[in-house]
């Protein structure tokens, strides 16, 4: 397989199959699928925000494959991670990346959550107001 990025400071190599699957090598030394495992290192993603698509689309390119699949990659994984994480750090991260590209409504119930138990009470009421515009989104 062709390394198509690393990710976070340990340089974990992340690679997509033929199939458009996206793997990362596993310590073990197998490749292991990102979404059925969501690693812990994807919330390192966050914050490259925007940066982060136009970046995979290029190392992408650069490995003779399609830009298209920066798409797939398993972005909500990474949110997920960020909006259960238990510091303020990865959480804000989240917010700052579902404000940014939107797709809230995934994560009503992470949402919810750190409505409750978010790490500062910015956190709690970004995570409120977000909650309530998905809400009012799904109802119309």
């Amino acid at each position: 397989m062709v390394v198509v990025t690393q990710l976070s400071h340990s340089r974990v190599p992340v690679d997509v199959t033929g199939a458009g699957e996206w793997v990362y090598l596993a310590r073990e030394g197998g490749w292991s699928s990102l979404t059925d495992s969501s690693p812990v290192f994807l919330v390192t993603v966050l914050p490259q925000g925007a940066a982060f698509h136009s970046d995979l689309r290029d190392q992408l390119i650069a490995a003779g494959l399609t830009p298209s699949l920066a798409d797939t990659f398993p972005v909500d994984s990474s949110i997920r991670l960020g909006l259960t994480w238990p510091t303020e750090f990865w959480q804000q991260a989240a917010l700052d990346w579902l404000e940014r590209e939107g797709g809230t409504e995934a994560f009503l119930l992470e949402l919810e959550a750190l409505m409750h138990t978010g790490g500062t009470q910015r956190i709690r009421h970004t995570a409120r107001r977000m909650g309530r515009a998905a809400l009012q989104q799904t109802r119309e």
